[in-house]
């Protein structure tokens, strides 16, 4: 092997400890600082530097990332990331207070820096992450899922495995898997990780493998059922909605999904019983509601689940014309519904579905009210903030400017838009926004030219969640370096399969070709996992001391 493929191996091994470090270790990374906007934003912004600098400089020293993977001149998503990074530092330098909008101090940690280093980031796995990492990758993003769910389901009874809740440090890590806390972070990381891991158990085949992916996909269903988050609701639905208008929908798909509803019900009706019975914390979440019918859906699912499996004998019948038939009558119908409910007077009331098809102030717990004095204060910036906005995170203090003595007590408790585009549109202005569509846009757009590749399925609805998902939420630092992480995985997804890098054949009469010995899962995997998890520990400590002034 010659160096510069010694180089390359080592580059493309780190960038795999990069990116499980971002989805599986730093989701679960806290410390005792009270501060816990400002520690999630430091750890992973030392987390990106770190590998970034690390692989340049494999890169400077020969480790050439593999033809393909970075072809300025012809790749729009690459000119689209550009475009992003620019109208950031644009927007910050014309920021009513530029220092604020570099560290993202006025809103939730999403400034200027956050957009530099997920860019860097972003360049960094795209150059040399590996392609054939999907299963591995998949599984710890599971195992991740699965703590953060126990965690957050311990919360929710008042179960402190740490210690007295008397102490700062507790009570942080306490609110951190709270709904009472953070869970934008909690719905932001469901609303990607669920659909990975649900559709690792959807294509898994034999029992091995079904179970391999099956543990983690329970725990999902149980995330579903406790995570108070509209927008998680809504990401999976669009991911769902997606998924069955694929050709590769069929009734070996759905019988899967009726597997994960079923794990979902059963959830849901447990924690119906103790909702009733026990004592629990935090609020209740929309798909919670399905616990009073949580017997019949579970019932049905396995009796959908048991017709298909005996009633067809193994044969898989294609479904995709009928899951583009029901999603076109779900979309369809929700936004006639939704137009009567809002612009019919007297259109008959549809209890609890009011909640969600009428528009007002207080529509998802008071976004109505986010989303109506950001949209006001952008329309009554001079047309020069307009196109360039008024800086990342000033949201706060520019409706506070527009509403001066008029601005109320609600008013005041917003520092984000709960709307990611009408968010980027205030803030970075109609550059801004269309910069970061433009991205969205040309990688959405070759995913789905190469859907049937490995890998970019599955990475496509977990975006495609999260972007639904951001209609309702906020981008914040927990999430959304995790989410310019899969971007670049997924363009590396989308490439031709790239050939193993064949060894030196020895010279002589008898030479003959060597064979790569094919490593263990445990030999594969362990070094990388293990380097992750001791990279994630030392820029957590690090980064206190590099953003000491932070604090």
């Amino acid at each position: 092997m010659t160096q510069t493929q010694q180089l390359r191996r080592l580059a493309e091994r780190s960038a795999t400890a990069f990116l499980l470090a971002a989805l599986c270790a730093f989701p679960l990374y806290i410390d005792k600082f009270s501060n816990l906007g400002v520690v999630k934003f430091t750890g992973i912004c030392t987390l990106c530097w770190a590998f970034t600098l690390w692989l340049g400089a494999l890169a400077a020293v020969g480790a050439e990332p593999r033809p393909g993977r970075l072809p300025w001149k012809t790749d729009p998503a690459l000119w689209a990331l550009g475009a992003v990074a620019a109208s950031g530092v644009v927007s910050t330098a014309l920021s009513l207070s530029p220092k604020a909008s570099f560290w993202g101090l006025g809103g939730y940690y999403g400034g200027c820096m956050m957009v530099l280093f997920t860019a860097a980031g972003y360049l960094a796995v795209r150059a040399f992450a590996p392609q054939k990492i999907l299963n591995g990758l998949t599984f710890c993003v599971g195992v991740t899922t699965a703590l953060v769910t126990v965690l957050y389901v311990l919360n929710i009874f008042n179960i402190d495995l740490i210690g007295t809740y008397a102490d700062t440090a507790v009570v942080e890590r306490a609110q951190f898997f709270s709904t009472l806390g953070q869970k934008n972070f909690c719905s932001g990381f469901m609303a990607f990780a669920l659909p990975l891991v649900f559709y690792a158990f959807l294509v898994a085949r034999g029992a091995r493998h079904t179970v391999f992916y099956g543990i983690p996909a329970f725990f999902g269903g149980l995330a579903l059922a406790v995570v108070d988050a509209e927008g998680l609701a809504l990401g999976i639905g669009v991911a769902v909605l997606v998924l069955i208008c694929q050709k590769m929908f069929t009734t070996r798909t759905l019988r899967r999904l009726a597997v994960i509803g079923a794990f979902f019900f059963f959830h849901a009706g447990w924690m119906q019983y103790m909702r009733t019975h026990v004592y629990t914390q935090g609020g209740k979440p929309m798909l919670a509601a399905l616990g009073h019918v949580a017997q019949i859906g579970f019932f049905s699912c396995l009796a959908l689940w048991a017709v298909l499996y005996f009633g067809l004998r193994g044969r898989e019948v294609p479904l995709y014309k009928v899951g583009r038939a029901a999603a076109g009558v779900v979309v369809v119908g929700a936004a006639v519904l939704a137009l009567l409910a809002n612009c019919m007077p007297g259109f008959p009331s549809l209890g609890r579905l009011d909640d969600v098809l009428i528009f007002n102030d207080d529509w998802g717990t008071y976004r109505g009210t986010a989303w109506r004095i950001a949209a006001e204060s952008w329309l009554a910036q001079p047309l020069w903030r307009k196109i360039f906005g008024v800086g990342p995170g000033m949201m706060h203090t520019a409706v506070a400017a527009w509403a001066g003595a008029d601005i109320t007590a609600r008013m005041k408790t917003f520092y984000a838009a709960h709307n990611e585009y009408l968010e980027l549109l205030l803030t970075t202005g109609v550059v801004g926004l269309a910069a970061w569509l433009w991205f969205v846009a040309a990688h959405l757009r070759k995913a789905a030219r190469n859907w049937l590749r490995p890998g970019v399925a599955p990475v496509t609805l977990a975006l495609v969640s999260y972007l639904a998902h951001a209609v309702i939420s906020i981008r914040v630092s927990m999430i959304f370096p995790e989410i310019m992480l899969l971007f670049a995985l997924l363009q590396v997804f989308c490439l031709p399969e790239e050939e193993a890098e064949a060894e030196p054949k020895k010279r002589g009469k008898k030479a003959k070709a060597v064979v790569p010995e094919k490593p263990g899962l445990l030999r594969l995997w362990g070094p990388v996992i293990a380097a992750a998890i001791v990279m994630m520990a030392v820029c957590g400590a690090a980064s206190r001391v590099i953003f000491g002034f932070l604090f």
